[in-house]
Order: C-alpha cells, then sequence, then structure tokens
C-alpha cells in the first residue's frame, strides 16, 4: 500500500473486489471516467450543486466510496481540499496518481465502530454509494458525524425502478430510489435538516428506459459491459451535449420530471 493512503480499517478478505488490482479492469476504468459523456457530466453537475450550496474552495470535503478518485479529482483541481476514502487499495492507489494533491483513507464504509480521524469537514459527498447497501442509515448517520456544524452532506443515487435491469444487478445495487423514498430517508435523520432531493440527468430518462430493457434478456456481466462501453464519438459528445444543456438550464426545467439520478444535500444542525 502506497504511504500516501492512511490505512483506518480494511473490508473483509470476503468481500467483492477486495483489492481491485486487475491492470485491464482498471485501465477501463480510468477510460470510462475520463471520457465517458456520464461521467463528465456528474462531475461538473456536483460541483455546480457544491457551489450552489456556497461550499466553496479551499472548503474541506470528505468523499466516501470515492472509487478510482474521479470526483476527487475534479473537486482538488477546482481548489477544494479533499480527503477519497474507499475500502478497495487499488482503486485509492489509482486515486493517488491522479490526484496526488488529496488526502486518500482506506476505509471498511460497512464499519460501524470506526470513528472518523476528523470531523470537521465543509461538505461530506456520497455520490452513487447508497444505493449499494442493504442499511444505508448507518453510513448517513456517520457521514453527518464528521461534518462541522452547518457542514452539508449531499450525494447521488441511480433514481427509478422502473430503470431496474441486470446492469443494477452486475453493479452491486440494491435499489434505485424514488424520490419521496430517498426523502423520507432523509427527513428522519437526527442532526439534520433537508435541503433538497432533487432529479438530474433528466434528458437520459427515456433513452436509458429505452436501453435497459433491450438489456433485460442479458446477463448482469453482459449488460454491464455493454453499458459502461465508449459511445462512438458523435453518439458520446451529442449525449454530453445534451446534459450540459440541461446543466445549465437546471433551474427553467420543472422539477416533477424524472431523472436518471437523484441528488440530495442536507445540512448539519448548529
Amino acid at each position: 500500500m502506497s504511504a500516501a493512503v492512511r490505512v483506518l480499517s480494511s473490508l473483509p478478505a470476503e468481500a467483492p473486489g477486495f483489492d481491485v488490482r486487475d491492470a485491464e479492469a482498471l485501465a477501463r476504468l480510468h477510460l470510462a471516467e475520463l471520457r465517458h459523456f456520464w461521467h463528465r457530466a456528474r462531475r461538473r453537475f456536483i460541483v455546480q450543486e457544491l457551489r450552489a450550496l456556497s461550499v466553496l474552495p479551499p472548503a474541506r470535503v470528505l468523499e466516501l466510496g470515492c472509487g478510482a478518485g474521479s470526483v476527487s479529482l475534479a473537486l482538488a483541481q477546482e481548489g477544494y481540499r479533499v480527503v477519497g476514502a474507499d475500502g478497495h487499495r487499488g482503486l485509492l492507489e489509482l486515486a493517488h496518481r491522479r490526484a496526488p494533491q488529496a488526502e486518500y483513507w482506506q476505509v471498511d464504509l460497512a464499519d460501524e465502530r470506526l470513528a472518523w480521524p476528523a470531523r470537521d469537514f465543509d461538505a461530506v459527498g456520497l455520490f452513487d454509494v447508497i444505493e449499494h447497501l442493504e442499511r444505508p442509515r448507518p453510513l448517513l448517520e456517520r457521514a453527518l458525524r464528521a461534518l462541522r456544524p452547518g457542514g452539508v452532506l449531499v450525494g447521488t443515487v441511480p433514481a427509478a425502478r422502473a430503470l431496474w435491469s441486470p446492469v443494477d444487478v452486475s453493479a452491486g445495487h440494491q435499489r434505485r430510489y424514488e424520490r419521496e423514498e430517498l426523502r423520507a430517508e432523509l427527513t428522519t435523520l437526527e442532526g439534520a435538516r433537508l435541503l433538497e432531493v432533487a432529479p438530474f440527468f433528466r434528458v437520459l430518462y427515456p433513452l436509458m428506459w429505452w436501453q435497459r430493457r433491450r438489456l433485460r434478456r442479458r446477463t448482469p456481466a453482459a449488460a454491464s459491459r455493454a453499458n459502461l462501453a465508449l459511445p462512438r464519438w458523435p453518439i458520446n459528445g451529442a449525449l454530453e451535449a445534451l446534459l450540459e444543456l440541461e446543466r445549465r438550464a437546471v433551474a427553467g426545467i420543472p422539477r416533477v420530471l424524472p431523472g436518471a439520478s437523484l441528488w440530495f444535500a442536507v445540512r448539519r444542525r448548529d
């Protein structure tokens, strides 16, 4: 393990993907996070929403479940002081190579006994993380405790049970969230005030609805490969442009329209 990664706790050896070091898989992930329209658009959306909440650089941000550091890198490049935390050693080492200016913690996020070494973050991010957990509440509560009073807990989740497919099975998702389901989870968090639960990637919803139905007859592994493959340049560029238009016009789009993802934000009470 690189000395740049601080080991707080480790995933059990039987955990899926305990040590993600497969060179080919990491190369595919790196390419997708670098060039795929979904990853590129999501990073810009997250930065925009943090700024809208007045979380501005050089604010301290803890990203739980940072994976290979795609979002951590984007935040560090914006001038945020970033700590990325994940349980997978290979992914953390890739994250450190991408953004050596950030700090990294290896941690089993399901370890409810773990105390954070720092509890004064301006924001904690859970970007496509809690949908992997059967019981997300303990992690949400622990994430809240890592904040300074008045700090914000933010995140993204896949939306809409109608979009469920073998892709979700392969990704290890326990659920895709409905908006009111997520609101109910967050409004009962002790010591927090819900700020918003809002759909985004709305232009993708009909496309994903069609695509996921085509993939339902495939195995989870085959569906995942098809879903993560980098689209050809004209399609990849066109979808990224559509999502950029949505991001810039978000205030003028009725929020009742469904999205392929949901954004959430809660504030820790003083």
